[in-house]
């Protein structure tokens, strides 16, 4: 049983789909893609949940661990119905495949969006550029008007899909006397990108033996066409990768629509 604080979407189809987040967001993200998937007839229960020292979930031990984070993964998906697809974003698809890893067979599909799995040296990495930002995050708005106009003006939030702004101001923040206050703290956030680079899950892919489709954004800053093409013939079982067209690197956040149909196509695939 897990302490995480988690979010359900019933539905009626014959698996079940498991969403995990990137950090620094929450389990509302997903708001958007559970719709777009509805409307491609896609109608299975979904969940998703909020890893530790985010939205309403417990704080993380730190140094934060990301294998720890996949335990959570596996303790969440192994009492979900099979069959299990999972559909994960930056960290939250890296865990994922860990999980895999950790549990094998746990999952019937992968479904990876920006897997920030990458190739050694592993080291935890305490000033890197990530980190550094979150460290200057603001912590606070004076309400959800102020909160939703302040990202729209942010290049990092551009491109995203309105619903998706909305969903990360409901489920990111909290209500506090002075307004709303963020959940993931700065230094929490910080310490989570410091384990980014330390997990060395690159070197276990091959025992990821379960179906996998890696998606990547066009402009993507992270996964490029040479190294995508590199980590997936890394898996253990049968892979590929697909570009979305007009998205960075929060494909779920600026493209739901598109990746809902993705999704519908692997499921439909795999499944059928």
């Amino acid at each position: 049983m897990s302490d995480l604080a988690t979010v359900e979407w019933p539905g009626t189809s014959g698996f079940t789909l498991l969403l995990a987040h990137a950090t620094g967001f929450c389990k509302e993200v997903w708001r958007p893609l559970i719709e777009e998937l509805r409307s491609c007839d896609v109608e299975a229960p979904a969940l998703a949940w909020d890893f530790r020292s985010h939205g309403s979930s417990p704080p993380a031990a730190r140094p934060v661990d990301w294998w720890a984070l996949s335990e959570d993964v596996v303790r969440i998906a192994s009492v979900a119905p099979a069959p299990r697809v999972g559909i994960g974003h930056s960290m939250g698809a890296a865990t994922l495949a860990m999980a895999e890893v950790t549990e094998p067979g746990l999952f019937d599909l992968l479904v990876l969006i920006e897997p920030i799995i990458f190739p050694g040296p592993y080291r935890r990495d305490e000033d890197g550029p990530m980190s550094v930002v979150a460290r200057k995050r603001r912590t606070w708005f004076s309400g959800r008007a102020d909160a939703l106009a302040n990202f729209a003006e942010k290049p990092a939030f551009a491109g995203w899909d309105t619903r998706a702004l909305e969903a990360y101001v409901d489920g990111g923040f909290m209500q506090a006397p002075h307004g709303l206050e963020i959940r993931c703290r700065p230094d929490d956030e910080a310490d989570m990108y410091a384990a980014a680079t330390a997990h060395g899950a690159w070197d276990r892919l091959a025992e990821v033996r379960c179906p996998v489709v890696v998606i990547v954004g066009e402009h993507s800053d992270t996964h490029d066409e040479a190294f995508t093409a590199q980590m997936v013939e890394r898996f253990g079982g049968p892979a590929e990768w697909v570009v979305v067209e007009e998205s960075g690197h929060t494909v779920p956040m600026e493209r739901p629509a598109a990746l809902a149909d993705l999704v519908a196509t692997a499921v439909g695939r795999v499944l059928a």
